[in-house]
């Protein structure tokens, strides 16, 4: 049975093809994570039918929202979606095309009213009929702007009034035609006020160790973009430190505040990602590390590009010790453990480098 039902898509654009797999993996790790920022904000209460890579999919039976409420939900959407990209670009670490390019990323929206039969498919309900059909065909059209929320005239003929809508607000006509559809009627909000109300990501204070003489140095034959990609790359500690037996990661990609844990046989060491930051022929990227016992220390690494190769530096910094209520004695204690920790740090991390250094030149010649 076919009954009247709005379809309702948030569809994002921008994405550029790319070919190396740390970019598929990302570009497809970052949609992922606008595709729940978008479903967050649902105030609606749309039924989601299915997520289409880089769209949503909503329906809702029964009285259709007024053209205020869908601008309002569009809004709360198109605002929480360029909110979550500022925060990407801030605290984005890796310098591959998708993670460098995702604030440049589009969101507009697909209004329309028809038929639509639910059909299920094991745990799911699959929406079908011609006017999801053409729902979709309205992703593309021949718009010379690419934010925007969409009307069909079959949506906008349950409406009657267009009250209470923001001053701005202008309601641009339009047609498309399509193949066995014929010409459609559209009416268009462009988003170009509405962006003007993005907020900013807050500023984050960044330090990092300025010392020229580091604890431990190499001069690696690979580019600066290659090099740092692989130092980044949590999961690759596997390949080059000594001892590790496996490695616990929140997040696939790394990026400020994001963590992972490296455990060895009878130690744990908790690393959160603390900055990175590119100029010119120059990357600074550091990470804390915390141990088990509570001991911390950050290691913080320069990478300078020169004559297509890559000189990396490493300095190992003490950390706070956290426990202001300890006794002078424990305070003692703990500062000349962390003193050993750090001392013994700074004698592996040449080992460590030259263990990178080997690993980075054989993954760059295969």
């Amino acid at each position: 049975m076919e009954d009247k039902a709005i379809i309702f898509i948030p569809d994002i654009s921008g994405f550029t093809k790319f070919v190396t797999h740390t970019e598929i993996q990302h570009s497809n790790h970052i949609i992922s994570e606008l595709i729940e920022v978008i479903i967050n904000a649902n105030d609606l209460n749309f039924e989601v039918s299915e997520i289409e890579g880089d769209a949503v999919l909503y329906y809702r039976f029964g009285e259709f929202p007024s053209i205020r409420e869908l601008f309002l939900q569009s809004k709360k959407m198109f605002l929480e979606f360029h909110k979550y990209l500022n925060i990407i670009e801030r605290d984005t670490v890796c310098q591959c095309g998708a993670c460098q390019s995702a604030s440049g990323l589009t969101l507009k929206f697909i209004a329309h009213v028809g038929e639509i039969k639910e059909v299920a498919i094991k745990n799911f309900k699959k929406l079908m009929g011609s006017d999801v059909i053409l729902a979709h065909l309205l992703l593309k059209t021949s718009l010379n702007f690419s934010e925007y929320l969409l009307f069909t005239s079959n949506y906008l003929e349950t409406q009657i009034e267009r009250d209470g809508l923001d001053e701005w607000i202008e309601f641009k006509k339009h047609k498309e035609s399509f193949d066995n559809f014929g010409e459609v009627n559209i009416e268009v909000i462009p988003f170009k006020e509405l962006q003007k109300q993005i907020p900013a990501a807050e500023k984050k204070q960044i330090e990092s160790n300025s010392n020229t003489v580091h604890d431990a140095a190499v001069t690696i034959n690979a580019p600066i973009l290659k090099v740092h990609e692989l130092l980044i790359d949590n999961e690759l500690k596997l390949k080059w430190v000594p001892g590790i037996k496996t490695i616990k990661s929140n997040s696939p990609i790394n990026k400020v505040n994001s963590s992972h844990t490296c455990v060895f046989d009878n130690l744990e060491i908790h690393f959160v990602t603390l900055h990175n930051q590119r100029e010119k022929n120059q990357i600074k990227y550091s990470e804390s590390g915390e141990l088990s016992s509570g001991l911390s220390f950050v290691s913080d690494y320069v990478l300078v590009e020169e004559d297509g190769k890559t000189k990396l530096g490493l300095n190992i910094i003490p950390g706070k010790i956290k426990d202001e209520n300890l006794s002078r004695i424990k305070q003692i204690y703990r500062s000349q453990k962390l003193k050993l920790i750090i001392f013994a740090a700074k004698k592996r991390s040449q080992k460590n480098l030259n263990k990178f250094k080997e690993f980075v030149e054989g993954y760059t010649a295969e």
